[in-house]
């Protein structure tokens, strides 16, 4: 009792300190022997909870955060005096934690009560990393009581990586931060499904690191070294690459080289595939798309290029686009959850409600500033008066007049005042003082933009006149909104707050200037931040100004994201001081940049990894620093991979989902203030034009939206009739049929959509198109036969696939052009194939314009952009034709325009016409994110312009400074081997990219926001010094900060938001095709799986000894068996390494045979048990027999192929790829296992979905592809392959192949910049082709830029963006709650319905539905542990068709599944639901046969009999049973016993002779189960029952059965009750019933028809004599039970 006082007592202390929060129960008893009354613990648990204790220990963990920065790590465990003080400050800092520690565990309790100090996450890492510091400490202390020397190597090691671990200590600030736990909850939370997605990236690693180690191993150690020498020959620029002496790879062509071994290896030797880490860590390398290029060029050098791109660019396609994207879809669906979470408790009704507030505000206070300048006008005689009234009794009338006067001043400059003001607010709010500003605000933009490098005087002078100007301008317009406004209602709104502070640092800007008192650095800076008012521009653009209120409103989630980033970035940052800090300096004399020898430098680095950039070369760094690829060195890369995971695809991918779910908030604003606006106009129009007709009235808004698209600018314009057109028909479901023949064709099919569809659905006939009226060419009429015949051959589908076809060969012709040699035999082939060509395609287009008219009606030909773009085409096509020199330019440039034919085939083909459609859309509507982007790059351009402009020059002798000094030559030891020096002449070189002036600075920009180069731009901004001066090392370290900034800002969020844009309208465009559509996605998706679904065939064989062997291969062990071989197979295979001794290849080589013996049995077993038809048909038993096959012609060949001498050194090369292209089968055994996984398995189904939904997107980004090859082996073809440049061997434009791969090598953004420069103008000619005499450096164009930089925008943001679209779209169910259906759950009934019907027929008997549904888990089924009752309820709500043979239909079954989980129209009356739902499906399913639609929902009218139907009955008997009980129970008497045993079967069966329905007998009675065997089915159900009644019920509803007399149905069902009428459950419910009971009174009113068929038929049969026979059979049944209930 005592400690119960004190607890309370604490209670009301802690009441008076935080009066809101309940203590939290403390425990009664802590380490056994403190009590709560315990004065110690007392006071312990009033310092825990005393609030500055918190505080004061976030401030000890934030001091210890710069302690552990300031410490400087050097080489060899050196240290000066800071280090040596910090250590011993390192010391109070653990005794401060051991302390707290220590007071918690007595406040709360050490780990066995429910708030014990252990039961928190947070407090279990606050110990761990106390007791590990006080151990570390009694290490040190032991060791030198040990008396060794001070902590050497060997103990000193251990002691440092336990100090490691103070670094984890920041993370306890993320507990104090409420909005850090909701980001870090969202990633917590997506930890579930993100470990599926990476078992599917580790599953690919390991595969392609397995095959990579059979195709590559040991392949990597040879290179050219001089001869009898140990120097590696290479040009200059080059790393050292492989070769080989024969075959297909890199031949040594430097003179005195030779082509051997043994080389480590590229990057040290950690580059290879020799063992499976390596192969691992290689493979892992390239998904990251860092470095994956240099991995296939080396392997290409080493045994040559046909085919190993196929390798790398699978890998790359499936790992980074693929499975990498899945990881944001997951991130952004938990994300967008959590926000759920937060958002549903009103913070966006919130933002809404506030804006709606200020609108009003500003309303009122226009009104209240109009009355007071209204108010003097009006009335200016009364206080006059009033003041002559009172002034007539003062005494002298002179005083009176005084005063008088200069009242009447103070009035009339009163009024003067209040007009000038009003004058002033109008001005102020008028259209043209806002242009005027806005002009202003332009004109100081271009005078900002006009500085440059090496600018005259003459302009400096204008530009800072210019400044003085405008600034004077803007304090100008400040004032007169100030005045006119007035200052409450002024700093009202953001904006002129925004404009306030950007004119006070101005004037404060031009003070400092005055005086000089500031460095010119810090005012460039604030002179940019005038450019924030371009930014006013959006006030009056709806749609940019949501766009900018969102991304303010994501600032906020968005900054304690950034704080954790920060958070993460210092740990391991510390952790890499810790680790690496000092070691990163190596024999060879290259500086390293990128190191963690000091903190600012080791968060710049980690930064650096987490952008992803040269994040592999950092690594080579630290394996290197701990001993190369050894054991220790390769542990080393734990810690890179680690950091680069959870970094680049965790928190980064986090600003992605925080981006797309603040842009979808954007456009809901955006939309609900559209709606507003129309309402306006609505009533606007209404009160205009109140006499005319609703129609005349929605045409007058019509021609307004018309007016309004004529000033949309051409782009957006495409055709906005034919969008409307298409739009109409979207919003109309049945489109009339007088719909006008346009000039569009018309397709009232497929609403335009950019979702990609499955090719299936977009295969539709298509409609002629109708010769328009007028006459043709002013001479063919419509009726012309000519005419006619030209319409009839244009609409020929046979002229359409013609065209296509030429189309694509014309296209191929393109590719196969020879870029260098104009002139070589097989260009004079294509050139005659291309006469070819254009004739007819020059045909196609005279016979189209003949039908259709030119351009002069409507409807003609020249009226449709697509047909423009055809016409243009051509005729380029003509006209280069006609001229033939190659001299002239032009001619060149047309002829590069040949390569748009392909795009004619987006006119042919329909799915492609709306995917482009859909692109311009997105396009319209990315168009705002592209200004403010375009804005702030700009605005950064501009500060990059004052901060750096000119100082990016060097010198290449680093210790001259400036370009006087830099003449001469200076020494250079060769190949970092100080024995060979070489003299070099000094260089003054400008840095590629720079800023000297805006546009060059806008373009240095635009390659970081790409993440490539950029460290190598920021290190030489740290160096920049002065203008025209060279760098000085590590100059200036803070100016890292600006880039830093510009990557947070524009790459993570502004690209990430331009990425969901495109993401977000994709999704509302899908979503717009159905937006009539009752059924949501899900719904829809889930519907059309059941339509479509086939069941499966299951082959069960009737011979008993095939039996036998079906029996053992189906079985589960058997399965367990072959997962367990095929693993074992697994490791194997990766056991194996290069350089491995004979035995081990003999030992892998029996372990193959081996295994390749055990599965080729498992084939022949399969076959057997399923025979042939059986074993094909399933696709995993094909894939299956092919590995098997070619394991077998693997083990043959290897067998063949002894070691002997071969002939030639070539054939022994071809042979060899021939036996490791058998080898692979191996290896593809692996794949066997994804069969496995369930989760896994509904991957891969999705997998293959969003494949099937990407076709057309893949042809354009094909076309895209194809375009952009040719153009580039046109224009780029002739440059030479040098090595030690971007253009090589390698990589180069001089074939078609060449130039797809590196196209995607740039759109994966592998150094694309670098490969820019080297096609830029200026560059050395290739020798074989065509220039003049002293032209060798005049290949390569400026060209090159706006080539490069369309085509990584055009690849980076639209297309690879289309790829996420679509797996997000198909991906959502990963962050879906799993307890709602979902299409992915439907393959499983498909499964199990097999083992009911082996023979797909389709059908099932009704009474294993509920045993089938029972074994199929929820959502989709009912689970084992579903009590009978509630199984039958949910049929009963399910309700298929039953046949005349007692059997239902699979469709059936899965649709009234799907459609009572789902819950799709159960609502309501039952027959009009059926009616609307059979409406939706043949709207949204065109193709749907109405057989199919029958069964699955069965029209009205048609009074078969339905499960529904039988089990209500097996329902209403057995509630009938219930009755009867609780009466016998109430009146105590019990029945007589009856000798016939009759069954609720023949009861059933009386009922239906009654009625005289043979069929039906058959159905319920006959052919289905004896009838011994339903009574043994009845009575489990009701053991079953049983159980369930005494463990209480899985649902908890079953007790209702027992309490009292209720009816069970109507308290329970939800779905679709049995509807008893009122009167009826009355009387059921009353204990005194009639003597001769009435089963199911007459119902009032029936809500339910379905139900009403029964009863009605009941309320006829049940009156009958017969109906005694069914009662005495009732109480029987009772009977039985009841005695089966006890036995059990």
């Amino acid at each position: 009792m005592d400690a119960m006082g004190s607890a309370a007592e604490e209670g009301t202390q802690k009441k008076k300190r935080r009066p809101l929060v309940p203590p939290p129960p403390r425990p009664p008893r802590a380490l056994f022997c403190l009590g709560l009354q315990n004065p110690f613990r007392k006071f312990c648990i009033n310092i825990v909870e005393w609030k500055p204790f918190e505080m004061i220990i976030l401030l000890t963990i934030f001091a210890n955060c710069v302690a552990l920065a300031i410490f400087l790590p050097m080489p060899e465990d050196d240290t000066n005096s800071t280090n040596s003080v910090l250590e011993k400050v390192e010391y109070i800092f653990l005794f401060i934690f051991t302390i707290e520690s220590f007071l918690k565990i007595v406040a709360y309790g050490f780990i066995l009560h429910t708030d014990a100090y252990l039961r928190n996450g947070w407090n279990i890492l606050d110990f761990t990393i106390v007791s590990v510091g006080v151990f570390s400490v009694l290490l040190e202390q032991i060791s030198k009581l040990q008396g060794l020397p001070a902590p050497g190597k060997s103990s000193g090691f251990n002691v440092k990586a336990l100090r490691a671990f103070r670094v984890l200590r920041p993370l306890r600030l993320v507990s104090g931060v409420p909005s850090l736990q909701v980001v870090l909850n969202s990633i917590i939370k997506a930890m579930i499904p993100l470990l599926h997605i990476a078992l599917l990236v580790l599953f690919m690693i390991i595969i392609y690191a397995i095959v990579g180690l059979e195709l590559f191993s040991g392949k990597m150690h040879k290179t050219c070294y001089f001869k009898d020498t140990d120097i590696t020959a290479t040009v200059d620029n080059e790393k050292p690459a492989p070769c080989s002496s024969t075959g297909q790879g890199r031949q040594c062509s430097i003179n005195g080289s030779e082509c051997r071994g043994w080389w480590p290896g590229p990057n040290n030797g950690i580059t290879h595939f020799d063992n499976f880490g390596f192969a691992m860590l290689t493979v892992y390398q390239c998904i990251t798309m860092e470095g994956w290029t240099e991995v296939l060029y080396w392997v290409n050098d080493a045994i040559g290029n046909e085919w190993p791109w196929i390798y790398f660019v699978s890998l790359i396609l499936l790992g980074s686009f693929f499975v990498l994207n899945l990881v944001l879809g997951v991130l952004s669906g938990e994300f967008t959850k959590e926000r759920e979470k937060a958002k549903s408790r009103g913070a966006f009704q919130m933002l809404r409600e506030q804006q709606a507030m200020d609108e009003d505000l500003r309303g009122y206070l226009d009104w209240i500033t109009h009355a007071e300048v209204m108010d003097p006008d009006m009335e200016p005689r009364d206080g006059f008066s009033q003041l002559e009234e009172g002034g007539s009794e003062t005494d002298s009338l002179y005083e009176i007049e005084g005063i008088n006067k200069f009242i009447a001043f103070f009035r009339q400059w009163r009024l003067w005042h209040r007009l000038l003001r009003r004058k002033s607010r109008d001005l102020v709010k008028s259209r043209f003082f806002y242009w005027l500003v806005i002009i202003i605000i332009l004109l100081n933009t271009v005078i900002i933009a006009t500085e440059h490098h090496h600018q005259p005087d003459s302009l400096t002078k204008a530009q800072d006149i210019a400044n003085e100007v405008l600034l004077a301008l803007f304090t100008m317009e400040m004032i007169v909104k100030i005045y006119a406004l007035g200052f409450q209602s002024y700093f009202m709104s953001l904006f002129n707050r925004f404009d306030s502070f950007v004119v006070c640092t101005g004037l404060l800007e031009v003070m400092l200037v005055a005086s000089d008192i500031m460095s010119p650095l810090g005012i460039s800076v604030l002179r940019c931040i005038r450019l924030l008012r371009i930014f006013k521009i959006t006030r009056y653009w709806t749609s940019l100004n949501n766009l900018v209120a969102s991304l303010l409103n994501s600032v906020r989630s968005i900054a304690s994201l950034l704080l954790l980033l920060f958070l993460f970035m210092i740990i391991f940052a510390l952790l890499g001081m810790q680790m690496f800090g000092g070691k990163f300096d190596f024999e060879d004399l290259e500086v390293r940049r990128s190191t963690f020898d000091t903190f600012p430098q080791a968060l710049i680095t980690v930064f650096q990894i987490l952008t992803g950039e040269d994040w592999t070369a950092v690594m080579y760094n630290g394996i290197m620093a701990y001993g190369g690829p050894t054991y220790s060195g390769m542990s080393v890369c734990i810690y890179f991979i680690i950091l680069f995971v959870c970094g680049n695809y965790i928190l980064l991918n986090v600003f992605l989902a925080i981006a797309v779910d603040n842009l979808a908030e954007a456009e809901n604003l955006t939309s609900a203030q559209k709606a507003k606006a129309e309402e306006r106009k609505r009533k606007k129009l209404a009160r205009a034009n109140p006499d005319k007709t609703e129609e005349e009235k929605l045409l007058l808004a019509k021609k307004e939206q018309k007016a309004k698209g004529e000033g949309i600018p051409t782009t957006a314009r495409l055709k906005i009739d034919e969008f409307e057109s298409n739009v109409n028909e979207i919003k109309d479901p049945y489109p009339s049929a007088d719909f006008p023949g346009d000039d569009e064709e018309e397709e009232p099919e497929i609403p335009i959509s950019p979702r990609p569809r499955p090719l299936a659905e977009l295969q539709l006939k298509e409609k002629a198109v109708p010769m328009p009226e007028a006459s043709s060419f002013f001479i063919f009429s419509p009726t012309n036969k000519i005419r006619v015949l030209c319409h009839r051959i244009i609409n020929a589908t046979t002229f359409t696939n013609f065209i296509l076809l030429f189309i694509l060969l014309s296209s191929i012709s393109l590719a196969a052009e020879d870029p260098i040699q104009p002139e070589s035999f097989r260009n004079k082939v294509l050139s005659k194939l291309d006469i070819v060509f254009t004739v007819i395609f020059t045909t196609e287009i005279v016979l189209k314009m003949t039908a259709y008219g030119a351009f002069l009606h409507k409807g003609s030909f020249c009226r449709n952009s697509f047909n423009i773009l055809d016409l243009s085409v051509v005729g380029v096509s003509l006209i280069s034709m006609g001229i033939e020199s190659s001299a002239i330019s032009v001619v060149k440039i047309l002829r590069v325009l040949r390569v748009l034919r392909p795009l004619r085939a987006i006119n042919r083909a329909k799915g492609l016409k709306h995917v482009v459609q859909c692109l311009f859309v997105a396009i319209k509507t990315i168009g705002n994110i592209v200004l403010v982007t375009t804005l702030l790059q700009f605005m950064f351009s501009c500060i990059g312009v004052q901060l750096f402009k000119g100082k990016f020059y060097s010198c290449t002798d680093t210790t001259k400074i400036t370009a006087d000094e830099c003449r001469g030559y200076f020494f250079v030891a060769k190949d970092g081997n100080p024995a060979h020096m070489e003299a070099v002449p000094r260089v003054w070189s400008h840095s590629d990219f720079h800023f000297d002036n805006v546009l060059s600075g806008m373009m240095s920009l635009f390659t970081i926001s790409t993440f490539e180069g950029w460290p190598q731009l920021l290190y030489r901004a740290i160096d920049s010094h002065a203008e025209d001066m060279g760098p000085i090392y590590n100059y200036r370290i803070e100016i890292a900060v600006f880039f830093i900034v510009y990557i947070i800002l524009i790459a993570f969020f502004m690209m990430n938001i331009f990425v969901g844009f495109v993401i977000v309208t994709f999704q509302e465009q899908g979503e717009q095709e159905y937006k009539d559509c009752e059924l949501d996605k899900n719904q829809r998706q889930c519907v059309q799986y059941a339509l479509k679904a086939r069941p499966l065939r299951r082959y069960i064989p009737k011979n008993p000894h095939q039996y036998k062997i079906w029996y053992v291969v189906t079985s589960s062990y058997f399965e367990y068996l072959m997962f367990f071989l095929i693993t074992l197979n697994t490791i194997s295979l990766g056991m194996q390494h290069y350089g491995q001794t004979a035995e081990f290849s003999y030992m892998s080589d029996i372990l193959n045979v081996a295994f390749t013996g055990i599965f080729t049995v498992e084939m022949f077993l399969k076959l057997a048990a399923f025979k042939a038809k059986g074993y094909f048909g399933d696709p995993w038993n094909v894939f299956d027999f092919l590995i098997v096959i070619g394991s077998v012609i693997d083990v043959i060949l290897s067998e063949i192929d002894t070691p002997g001498i071969p002939a030639t050194p070539g054939a022994e090369e071809s042979s060899r790829i021939s036996i490791t292209f058998f080898r692979l089968f191996r290896v593809l055994r692996l794949v066997k296992l994804l069969s496995r996984g369930e989760g896994v398995r509904t991957l891969l189904w999705t997998f293959i979905k969003s494949f099937q939904a990407l076709p057309y997107v893949a042809l354009l980004i094909v076309m895209l592809f194809f375009i952009y090859a040719v153009i580039g082996m046109q224009v780029f073809g002739k440059i030479a392959l040098v090595d030690g440049t971007h253009i090589n061997r390698n990589s180069n434009f001089q074939t078609f192949p060449q130039a797809v791969l590196l196209l995607f090598r740039c759109a994966t953004g592998e150094a694309w910049q670098e490969i820019l420069l080297a096609c830029s103008y200026g560059k050395l000619c290739d020798p074989m082709s065509d220039f003049q005499p002293g032209e060798e450096y005049t290949c390569g164009t400026s060209f090159a830029y706006f080539y490069f930089i369309s085509f990584y925008m055009l690849c980076a943001f639209l297309i690879i963006n289309l790829f996420v679209a679509v797996i997000m779209d198909n991906f959502d169910y990963l962050t879906r709650d799993w307890s709602i259906l979902g299409p992915h759950h439907l393959d499983e009934f498909k499964r199990i319905w097999a083992e009911y019907d082996p023979e797909a027929k389709g059908r099932i008997k009704h009474l294993d539905v509920v045993t089938l549904l029972r074994r199929i888990q929820p959502p989709l089924g009912f689970g084992k542990f579903c009590p009978h009752r509630v199984a039958c309820k949910r049929l009963v709500s399910m309700n298929m068709p039953l046949n005349s043979d007692g059997t239902v239909t699979f469709n059936a079954t899965l649709f009234s599944l799907v459609r009572t989980a789902l819950k799709i129209k159960t609502e309501g009356n039952f027959e009009q639901s059926n009616e609307e739902l059979r409406m939706i499906i043949k709207k949204i399913w065109k193709r749907t046969s109405m057989k199919l639609l029958d069964q699955v929902i069965p029209p009205i009218g048609d009074d078969e009999v339905t499960v529904g139907k039988f089990y209500a009955i097996f329902l209403i008997q057995e509630h009938f049973r219930k009755f009867k009980k609780r009466q016998e129970e109430y009146y105590g008497y019990r029945p007589k016993k009856n000798a016939n045993n009759v069954e609720i079967q023949a009861g059933l069966r009386t009922i239906e002779e009654e009625e005289g329905e043979g069929e039906l007998q058959r159905a319920i009675s006959g052919d289905l189960t004896p009838e011994e065997e339903l009574e043994r089915a009845m009575v489990e159900a009701a053991i079953e029952e049983g159980i369930y009644r005494r463990t209480g019920g899985l649902f908890g509803q079953e007790d209702s059965f027992h309490t009292g007399p209720v009816s069970p149905l109507h308290t329970i069902t939800s779905q679709r009750p049995l509807r008893f009428s009122e009167a009826g459950s009355e009387d059921l419910d009353s204990p005194v019933f009639l003597p001769e009971p009435v089963f199911f009174p007459p119902p009032r009113r029936n809500r339910n028809t379905n139900n009403s068929t029964i009863s009605r038929g009941l309320d006829q049969r049940l009156t009958t004599p017969d109906f005694e026979r069914v009662q005495q059979s009732e109480e029987q049944w009772d009977t039985n039970s009841s005695i089966s209930q006890a036995t059990n």
